[in-house]
């Protein structure tokens, strides 16, 4: 095999490679989708009635769940079986933010992300609300 045939061997491989290469970056457990917030309103105090009811757009990505709403966002580790359970500082909407001395309160984001069954809670203030799946 002579030097030429040997670096079109070498470029031919660099391109297949080029193109498969996004495909094994890309996790192939990743799911996206949208869940809106709705106040659970048995398990919750009056107040929270005041509060907005935003949109997440939700990422699962091998352990990590990230969520995306208009003003606030998180990331959250996620077990093996899909549970997770983690804390994260979020800014109040205008209706609740009257209710509190500091605007960025610690919320808690729960359940299994594998399921979607997933809620977020205000602790300091005794609100949950479940993320509803859109769509389901």
């Amino acid at each position: 095999m002579g030097r030429k045939s040997s670096m079109r061997l070498q470029a031919g491989t660099l391109a297949g490679l080029s193109m498969l290469l996004p495909l094994l970056v890309t996790p192939a457990n990743a799911e996206s989708w949208k869940a809106d917030m709705q106040l659970d309103r048995a398990r919750s105090a009056g107040m929270c009635l005041k509060g907005a009811e935003s949109t997440y757009t939700l990422d699962l990505t091998g352990n990590t769940l990230t969520g995306k709403a208009t003003t606030n966002s998180f990331r959250a580790r996620v077990a093996a079986d899909g549970t997770v359970r983690d804390d994260f500082l979020a800014e109040l909407d205008l209706g609740l933010n009257s209710t509190v001395t500091t605007k960025l309160q610690k919320f808690t984001i729960t359940g299994n992300a594998q399921t979607r069954d997933l809620e977020l809670a205000w602790p300091a203030s005794a609100c949950i609300w479940k993320l509803k799946p859109r769509g389901g």
